[in-house]
């Protein structure tokens, strides 16, 4: 095997190791060993106005629901006021949330005939509360199937104390109902470590981006000029509040809940979300530059190399397999081949291993094992979507407009 083949797979293996082993680690020894970042309660007066901004389509199953929920939070009910827009809708969004808020005039539904998509109808909601000229307030973005818990909002906002934060993102877990008060529905080991690193981030500089579920951010900060087409517009919202040179808190405390999504629709929105990566990556290119020191590490860290691993590891099973193949064909010592016949089989291997693991969750056996398994194959279908992801950012199949994730 030549010796360029040898340092090539090398040096593709430590891209690998380091992205999933190495940096995890580097963050938590990098990490300060704090508590969240509560900044001391304000009391009920010194509380902000809060706008909870809120696209949706067709959403008329669950937007009655969700109406409830946010009149049921614990604030102050005259400094909340919830703008709902619904995008083009062809069901009875507005008239279903219309119909719970009735004579609650915090609860401002705003239609749009059109069918822009998500972005179009955010822009449009901020510009609404800038019409106002409201005192002081914070912009708080949620989802029509998300539920926080009762002290969700709170939490966020005494993060904003601190004049150097200028958003502040919750965490999203998964029930079976998508009941804040309940129990999550078990989280896999890729969750878990997100979380930890997300609050890991947070801790040393700032969190990556946030999460469309449940994040707040100053007024001011909110990018007007962010394309319409943007597919992951929380994570951009949330990166331009560094890049303006303030800080995004991550508070695991802050809770919201969706119900499970539909498995059947996984890969769909995997690809989806993979091609809003890239696109990603293109808008917030700025934090990357070393100026940003930690935050640009893990911006390069825990998301470019992650976004780039579909194609480390297609080059790397390329060139295993080639060299491996034509090694057996002519009958070199395996010794002299070794790293191609590794990493063949180390590939070869995760991939069956996930199968299995797909064929044990179906039946509903194997307990810890099918776990593990089952972990394996989230990696290796996380990362064939991410491919196909680049695949369709490359076409330019960047639409803006979206439709309703199923759920359960």
């Amino acid at each position: 095997m030549s010796p360029v083949f040898n340092i090539l797979l090398f040096a593709l293996a430590l891209i690998v190791v380091y992205t999933w082993i190495g940096y995890p680690i580097l963050l938590a020894l990098a990490a300060r060993p704090t508590s969240p970042h509560h900044q001391p309660v304000p009391p009920e007066e010194a509380l902000p106005l809060v706008y909870v901004l809120l696209a949706a389509f067709n959403e008329e199953e669950v937007i009655a629901d969700r109406i409830r929920n946010l009149q049921s939070v614990d604030y102050p009910p005259d400094k909340l006021i919830v703008l709902l827009g619904t995008d083009g809708c062809t069901d009875e969004t507005a008239a279903a949330a219309r119909n719970v808020a009735q004579q609650d005039t915090r609860i401002r539904v705003l239609e749009f005939a059109e069918n822009e998509g998500k972005v179009a109808v955010l822009r449009k909601l901020v510009a609404e509360t800038e019409v106002e000229q409201a005192p002081p307030h914070l912009l708080l973005f949620t989802d029509a199937n998300t539920m926080f818990a009762p002290d969700a909002v709170r939490r966020l906002v005494t993060h904003f104390g601190d004049a150097r934060i200028g958003g502040a993102c919750g965490r999203l877990v998964f029930t079976e109902t998508g009941n804040a008060s309940e129990n999550p529905a078990e989280e896999g080991a890729y969750w878990r470590l997100e979380t930890k690193l997300k609050t890991w981030e947070s801790s040393l500089d700032s969190c990556l981006g946030a999460n469309g579920a449940i994040y707040a951010i100053r007024p001011e900060l909110f990018w007007k000029a962010i394309p319409t087409n943007t597919i992951v517009d929380d994570f951009v919202i949330g990166m331009k509040v560094r890049e303006q040179g303030y800080h995004m808190r991550y508070d695991p405390d802050a809770i919201a809940a969706e119900e499970l999504p539909a498995v059947e629709d996984e890969w769909v929105r995997r690809v989806r979300i993979g091609a809003g990566d890239y696109q990603a990556a293109v808008l917030c290119k700025a934090c990357l530059h070393p100026r940003f020191r930690a935050f640009a590490w893990s911006f390069w860290s825990h998301k470019i190399f992650r976004w780039l691993m579909p194609h480390v590891l297609l080059v790397m099973a390329l060139i295993s397999f080639l060299v491996a193949g034509d090694a057996w064909l002519r009958g070199i010592p395996f010794a002299n081949a070794w790293p191609a016949y590794a990493v063949a089989m180390g590939l070869t291997t995760l991939v069956l291993i996930g199968r299995v693991g797909v064929l044990l969750r179906n039946r509903n056996q194997g307990g810890r094992t099918a776990q593990l398994c089952s972990t394996c194959d989230h990696f290796v279908v996380m990362h064939a979507a991410l491919l196909a992801g680049f695949v369709r950012y490359l076409g330019g199949n960047m639409s803006g407009t979206w439709k309703r994730t199923p759920r359960g």
